[in-house]
């Protein structure tokens, strides 16, 4: 992109002006990237400031994977992007098969979808070979795609999938598709996915036949579909517009895309040539049950979700009884809540002790639902969501590091931090970290050693050895590291224990570590600071921080 642009993006957004991206065909995939080049440069920055842009796109192919898609829907940022695709043209389609399928035919193509050079034959056998192995490669992954969602693996995508790997192409952002007189707005990217196939093929069996030389004219058909959008009927297939009867309906808008008795050419891996499908009906009848999987999938989402936040009071109760009740009596006996959960003597060990159980069971849930896929995009990116996490992470994750060394663990599997730290602690401050950090530019990694570097303890490729398996790099592991380095000569772990010492200053800001906690007379912590050499203490940046608390327990 040139200079010229960026300073017309740049002087649109000082003047509060809204930035439309949009492009026809590559050039649609090309304002795809550029509308999401704005989103992170200006937009993340600042939502106030930066004005919402709008991504349109006409015929344009399928851009990223299914993370690229998803990143999208947890920011939110789904809602900016308007794909218009035609009925039969072939672009979107492109990227679902794969490179070894059609790279001796696509430089052809290529030169076909050029409206100025000369017009395609319907008895082009190029043409009808390129669009007969794009459409068996996008139905195969439509088939694998619905097999997922239903939880019903097919033994034949299966063993296909093994020999061959599937286009990662997923649909991003809200589909319209166009037919002679109405639209079809799709925002389910799993249905978008089955309509890619299923509306590509024919309920007319003459129609059939031409249907590759419609796959090129289609893809130059827009400026029509753009005059004509005033007066096309409009639809909109999602979990609120079941498939009803009437010309209004969504059946009826199916019924134009061509998904009531299809023909379709065949998808045998073992011919190329296009023959026809003998039973139309059944066809019609999984195009409508793929797309209804698809919406169902949808659905079980949000109710998951809707699920998970009626654990939202279990989930704060149980973080205010630590808060509130356990950590005050523990700092009474001088010692702490990871000491004294460690030594588990009092009945409130035990209380503590059921309610981490309870809250590993919930966020191993969430974390498992995550994984699967089986929550709505942007559960991930929600705020509230986020801050009970790290809540939860802060609070919880000392108790399982208490207890991971307690039972002696690190001395039969090894280290917490490289073996014994569960996913869903990990999973927390990826997204505290992508939340804090986002506005910025910058990922948590850089941040990290952006410190430790300050930290002048020598070649970050040395120190990045030294660290490899520390708990340094997150405040709720503190005392992983303490443990880690706690009886071990000073001259062993220095570099380790100044890097610990450099950043705690930080965490206790963020509120990541509890300082009332680390300087408690009976705190591993404070026990371990004890033996330090007196040259290193009083030098410490700890050791006015130390000096501080002794006094304000004093008085």
């Amino acid at each position: 992109m040139s200079e010229t642009y960026f300073l017309q993006v740049q002087s649109a957004v000082d003047r509060k002006q809204q930035v439309v991206f949009t492009g026809h065909s590559f050039g649609g995939a090309t304002a795809i990237l550029a509308t999401v080049w704005y989103l992170e440069t200006y937009f993340i920055r600042d939502a106030y400031a930066a004005p919402e842009p709008r991504c349109v796109t006409f015929g344009a192919p399928l851009v990223g994977d299914y993370i690229f898609k998803h990143a999208l829907g947890r920011e939110n940022w789904s809602r900016f992007f308007v794909n218009f695709v035609t009925r039969f043209d072939i672009v979107p389609r492109i990227m679902l098969a794969r490179k070894t399928t059609i790279e001796q035919t696509l430089s052809y193509v290529l030169g076909k979808l050029d409206s100025t050079r000369a017009p395609i034959h319907e008895s082009d056998q190029v043409i009808t070979e390129f669009y007969t192995r794009v459409m068996r490669d996008t139905y195969t992954v439509a088939s694998k795609a619905v097999c997922q969602l239903i939880g019903n693996g097919e033994a034949f995508l299966e063993t296909l999938s093994s020999f061959y790997e599937l286009s990662p192409y997923r649909p991003v952002g809200t589909f319209v598709f166009s037919t002679q007189k109405r639209l079809v707005v799709v925002n389910n990217s799993d249905a978008i996915l089955q309509m890619l196939f299923y509306t590509c093929q024919s309920n007319d069996e003459q129609e059939l036949s031409v249907i590759p030389f419609l796959s090129i004219r289609d893809h130059h058909g827009y400026e029509e579909l753009v005059q004509s959008i005033g007066i096309k009927l409009l639809n909109h297939l999602d979990l609120h517009n079941p498939l009803l009867d009437g010309e209004n309906s969504i059946g009826s808008a199916l019924d134009d895309l061509g998904m009531v008795n299809l023909f379709l050419f065949s998808i045998c891996a073992a011919s190329l040539a296009p023959s026809l499908f003998m039973f139309p009906f059944l066809q019609s009848t999984r195009a409508r049950q793929c797309i209804h999987a698809a919406l169902e999938a949808e659905k079980q989402r949000v109710e998951n979700q809707k699920k998970i936040e009626t654990k939202r009071d279990q989930i704060v109760e149980r973080l205010t009884w630590i808060v509130e009740v356990y950590k005050p009596k523990c700092q009474a006996h001088k010692n702490g809540y990871y000491d004294s959960f460690k030594d588990s003597n009092e009945e409130n060990d035990f209380k503590a002790n059921v309610k981490r159980v309870e809250l590993a069971g919930i966020f191993d849930e969430v974390l498992g639902l995550v994984k699967k896929g089986q929550l709505p995009d942007g559960f991930e990116g929600s705020r509230g969501w986020i801050n009970l996490a790290t809540q939860y992470r802060r609070l919880i994750e000392p108790l399982d590091i208490s207890n991971y060394h307690g039972q002696l663990k690190n001395e039969d599997t090894g280290p917490y931090m490289l073996h014994g730290r569960p996913s869903r602690y990990k999973y927390a401050q990826r997204g505290y970290e992508h939340d804090i950090l986002k506005p910025t530019g910058m990922i948590a990694k850089d941040v990290f050693w952006s410190k430790v570097n300050g930290l002048n303890l020598g070649l970050q490729q040395d120190i990045q050895e030294i660290l490899k398996n520390s708990g340094s790099e997150c405040g709720s592991c503190f005392w992983a590291e303490v443990e880690e380095l706690k009886g071990k000569p000073y001259e062993e772990v220095q570099v380790r224990f100044k890097t610990l010492e450099g950043l705690l200053e930080g965490w206790i800001k963020d509120g990541e570590v509890d300082e009332k906690e680390i300087f408690l007379e009976g705190s591993t912590f404070r026990k371990w600071w004890n033996t330090l050499p007196d040259s290193h203490k009083i030098h410490a940046p700890l050791y006015p921080r130390e000096r501080m608390m002794d006094e304000t327990r004093a008085t």
